[in-house]
Order: C-alpha cells, then sequence, then structure tokens
C-alpha cells in the first residue's frame, strides 16, 4: 500500500478537526520569560521556600484581586482541578449526585466531579465549536430527567442531576438555549 493511499491516523484527523475550528495556525504554547522584577520575586520565592500556596505574594495577590473583583474575597488555589472542585462544593454537588460535562475537556473536569464523589455525565460536544451541543443537552434533559423533591433527577440512574460544567473550546463560548428544565 503506498503513503498516499494510507488512511489518516486517528491523531491526524482529530489535529485535522481542531484546525477546522481554530483556524490554519496551531495554537501557541508559551515558554515563560523571567526577567527584571518577575526574575528577583521568582527568587524571594524560591529563598523563602514560599512557592505554593501561602506567602506575602499570594496574600498581596488575592486581595488585589479581591480589590480588583469587589469581591469581599478572593482565593488563589493551585491549578483548575482545584478550582473546579471548589466551585462543585459551593455548589454542593454531594456523594450520589450527577454532574454533567462536556465529552470534549480535560480529564480534570472529571476528576473534579468525582473528588465530589459524584459521577459525571458526558455530553456530545458540537462539531462547529467543539462545546456542549446544547441542542442534543436539551434533548438529553427532556428525555432523561424526572422531578423529586423539587429536584431535577435522571430517571434512569436515579441520580440527581446537580450541576453541569460549562467549556468554553478555543474561546469559543458555550451557547446553552435557555430552557426551563428543572
Amino acid at each position: 500500500m503506498s503513503a498516499l493511499s494510507t488512511p489518516k491516523s486517528l491523531s491526524d484527523q482529530v489535529i485535522g478537526a481542531i484546525r477546522n475550528v481554530i483556524g490554519a495556525y496551531p495554537a501557541v504554547l508559551l515558554e515563560p520569560s523571567f526577567t527584571d522584577n518577575e526574575w528577583l520575586f521568582l527568587k524571594e520565592c524560591l529563598d523563602s521556600s514560599f512557592v505554593s500556596s501561602v506567602g506575602k505574594f499570594i496574600d498581596r495577590f488575592e486581595a488585589d484581586l479581591a480589590t480588583y473583583t469587589v469581591a469581599k474575597y478572593a482565593v488563589a488555589v493551585v491549578n483548575g482541578t482545584a478550582d473546579l472542585h471548589i466551585a462543585l462544593k459551593l455548589t454542593v454537588v454531594n456523594a450520589g449526585d450527577e454532574v454533567l460535562i462536556p465529552a470534549l475537556t480535560f480529564v480534570a473536569t472529571a476528576i473534579a466531579v468525582t473528588y465530589c464523589g459524584a459521577t459525571p455525565y458526558f455530553i456530545v460536544s458540537e462539531d462547529r465549536t467543539l462545546c456542549v451541543d446544547a441542542q442534543k443537552l436539551c434533548d438529553y434533559l427532556k428525555n432523561c430527567k424526572g422531578h423529586r423533591a423539587g429536584q431535577c433527577v435522571n430517571r434512569t440512574t436515579g441520580r440527581i442531576i446537580r450541576a453541569i460544567v460549562p467549556m468554553h473550546t478555543f474561546g469559543h463560548t458555550l451557547q446553552i438555549l435557555m430552557v426551563s428544565w428543572l
């Protein structure tokens, strides 16, 4: 079989689909550059051993962020998984609940759901934007949900559908249809 007739690998197909969404130019990952004050502050953090979740720079960042957003408090976390986990806990996601997440997402989304003891349920992504397909989400909710004590329940699994975690892939915003499904 010649190279011209070889079918594309799955990874080539995925990369092609992504390029169709974001355009011909590839996504660029930036290499960090520490100059001037950045290098001095980084060195100070390393010398003081405050390189994770405590220290004067974290305190200052949280205070500045709270001021900027006009929030009473702001809390810096170590990564996106921790952020999602906290957000899910704040929305009172409990063990045994179901959380709807995009089929196309980083594994941290599902991990954050399981940290709560809940079950991730993957919703189909749209071909054009790679975000959750709003129509398929609406169809799923119309066909599978029921109500129990004022809560949305998956009739098949019996789990409370507690939340949906949207994801805006490559800067495309998730377009959710305004529907009354709760």
